[in-house]
């Protein structure tokens, strides 16, 4: 039998239990949204600072280059973090860590210190993740996984979408947007406790972890999708704007090509969570790679006309897809007292697309003005696509 088509023990709780799961579910998920809302305004509100303080753009992207380079050196510690300490206490401690790392940045703003603090915000927010993913994946009912995990990306991207809107409302000025910010995310902590009381929290400490090499020799489709997703969403969430201006698109447009794609990718979620609870997924992945491929190769043809904002909302719906695709595999691949480990492993494939991603996509662009960003898009997606017919020979 297919490792990625292997259910979860133990997953067909009574009545009551199934409420309280319930709870636990929509608790992290709003905890979870909280911190994507402030995660996803932090990058612009420190690279702004730093643009208004003449620091170079080398330093500026090396401060925001941090936090994946922090869950890459120390994601492997993960595990033996949550399996000491919980998930809750792991959840409260990244969320109170980063609360005081907002609150540092502008009563300490050296350089030097910088660094440090979003390496240490980066590793708490990373924890954060892999935590609550974790939980949510634990949780969720194998006959409806896929619509579960479609809702928690909903949330995610509705979240992250919303923090640069939240910096043009508060502005970057002075110390008020950080300590808004770090009161925000505090409220993070509010639902934690009531999903305690629901009962529902996976005892990860119980159980041993797996090595993150085992893994990734489990579910390989798994693993590499990440990789593609992570550095195909940094790259158009950086050089998409880039791309549309060098078409002659304006510059207030070409922001908003980011916005539609994630519009798309934030309603097209739970949809695709009923087609993964009807489907093989490895189907979905398939077709999810197919739209990205075909999508970026339109690109150029629909740059200059109204059709480009139906073309963004399909691409970013089944861009997006790939992460829903990819959480719910990895859910059925392993068992509760792996998923930590395994979604340890699976941020740091993530992160690690993420690292090198826009990497790719400037050097691509630079190759080949400005159509190297598509270049880079079709090949994301024919690569998915290939993993996807891997996973359903597997099946």
């Amino acid at each position: 039998m297919n490792d990625l088509r292997k259910p979860i023990e133990a997953e067909e709780p009574s009545a009551a239990p199934q409420r309280m799961s319930m709870r636990g579910l929509i608790a992290v998920i709003s905890s979870v949204g909280v911190v994507a809302l402030i995660y996803s305004l932090v990058g612009p509100l420190l690279s702004v600072n730093l643009e208004r303080r003449e620091v170079s753009s080398v330093v500026n992207g090396a401060l925001a280059a941090m936090p994946p380079i922090a869950v890459l050196l120390c994601g492997v510690f993960v595990p033996l973090i949550v399996r000491r300490f919980g998930a809750i206490t792991c959840i409260i401690g990244g969320t109170l860590v980063s609360v005081a790392a907002l609150i540092l940045f502008p009563l300490l703003p050296a350089l030097p210190v910088w660094f440090a603090l979003r390496f240490i915000m980066g590793i708490a927010i990373g924890l954060i993740w892999i935590v609550s993913e974790t939980w949510v994946n634990a949780l969720a009912p194998d006959h409806s996984r896929g619509k579960i995990i479609g809702l928690y990306v909903t949330v995610l991207s509705g979240a992250s979408a919303c923090g640069p809107l939240l910096i043009m409302a508060m502005g970057v000025d002075g110390m008020l947007p950080f300590f808004v910010s770090a009161a925000i995310l505090a409220l993070a902590l509010i639902p934690v406790p009531i999903a305690a009381a629901g009962g529902g929290v996976p005892a990860f400490h119980q159980h041993e972890s797996i090595p993150l090499r085992e893994a990734t020799r489990i579910a390989p489709v798994v693993m590499f999708a990440a990789v593609i997703h992570g550095g195909t969403t940094i790259i158009n969430m950086t050089l998409l704007p880039v791309y549309g201006m060098r078409m002659g698109v304006p510059e207030g447009e070409a922001v908003t090509l980011v916005t539609v794609l994630i519009i798309g990718g934030m309603i097209a979620q739970v949809p695709v969570g009923h087609l993964l609870d009807r489907f093989d997924a490895g189907k979905v992945l398939t077709f999810a790679g197919a739209v990205q491929a075909i999508g970026a190769a339109l690109l150029p043809f629909a740059i200059d006309n109204h059709s480009v904002w139906i073309l963004l909302l399909l691409w970013g719906g089944f861009g997006n897809s790939i992460y829903t695709t990819s959480l719910t595999m990895l859910g059925r691949a392993f068992t509760k007292e792996q998923l930590a480990s395994a979604n340890t492993t699976f941020t740091m494939f993530w992160e690690f697309g993420a690292f090198v991603g826009p990497v790719l996509g400037g050097v691509a662009m630079w190759l080949w003005d400005p159509h190297g960003l598509v270049a880079v898009s079709v090949i994301g997606g024919l690569l998915l696509v290939a993993l996807g017919l891997k996973a359903i020979r597997r099946a």
